[in-house]
């Protein structure tokens, strides 16, 4: 049905072009070494761990400088912070492929399982990230801003449910109920086999997950 999903740098002492098109060329070269940085970060936190990660590591691995590191996240913390929110932006990205792409409640339910099942399997490294280390949030000081982010997927889904459930009728239990029995039973899954204690794949099982979904929520 749906497909997985599978930065720059340029010299600076170049003559710029004037005007907003001279000013997109840089904006495109921060927004690239931001990105090289952060799955830099992954790499490392993936290999050595959140808390044995040093500056320097990540600094070496993804070739920017130690002052880029710091104009862009500031600390190792928000470098962290930021490798979690950018995963689950990633995912949104994806999730939300999916269900525009669907015109019926069965069919968005199915396409929130395949974007879970199609992005852990497409980024074990960043899945992996997302499931053991949320507490990476709690070490930096915009907790507004992280909630709101972390709220997006759960808004994403309301939307688009609320937006197609039959006129008149109303749902009997919260929404991120719903949620939760449509995407917990894929994400307890994708852990343990993501630490290698389960040998069926998480792949072969994806049209399992999306059919269970569909009956927890009440659908045929």
């Amino acid at each position: 049905m749906m497909k997985k999903t599978d930065g720059i740098s340029k010299n600076a002492l170049v003559d710029r072009p004037t005007g907003l098109a001279g000013m997109a060329e840089p904006v495109a070269v921060s927004r690239g070494r931001r990105e090289s940085i952060v799955q830099a970060a992954l790499r490392c936190f993936s290999l050595h761990g959140v808390e044995a990660t040093t500056i320097e590591m990540i600094r070496a691995a993804s070739g920017a400088s130690t002052g880029s590191l710091y104009h862009h996240f500031g600390s190792k913390e928000r470098i962290a912070a930021e490798v979690y929110l950018e995963g689950l932006r990633d995912f949104r990205r994806l999730q939300q492929d999916y269900m525009e792409r669907a015109t019926t409640l069965e069919e968005g339910i199915r396409a929130i399982v395949h974007a879970n099942v199609d992005w852990i399997c497409a980024r074990p490294e960043w899945a992996r990230y997302l499931f053991n280390h949320r507490g990476v949030l709690e070490t930096v000081q915009d907790q507004t801003t992280q909630a709101a982010e972390m709220s997006l997927s759960q808004r994403q889904f309301s939307a688009w449910f609320l937006a197609r459930m039959p006129p008149g009728q109303r749902l009997r239990w919260p929404q991120d109920a719903y949620l939760a029995l449509v995407v917990g039973p894929v994400h307890d899954y994708a852990r343990h086999w993501l630490a290698g204690r389960r040998d069926t794949g998480l792949p072969e099982l994806r049209e399992f997950f999306a059919e269970a979904a569909c009956r927890s929520v009440g659908l045929p």
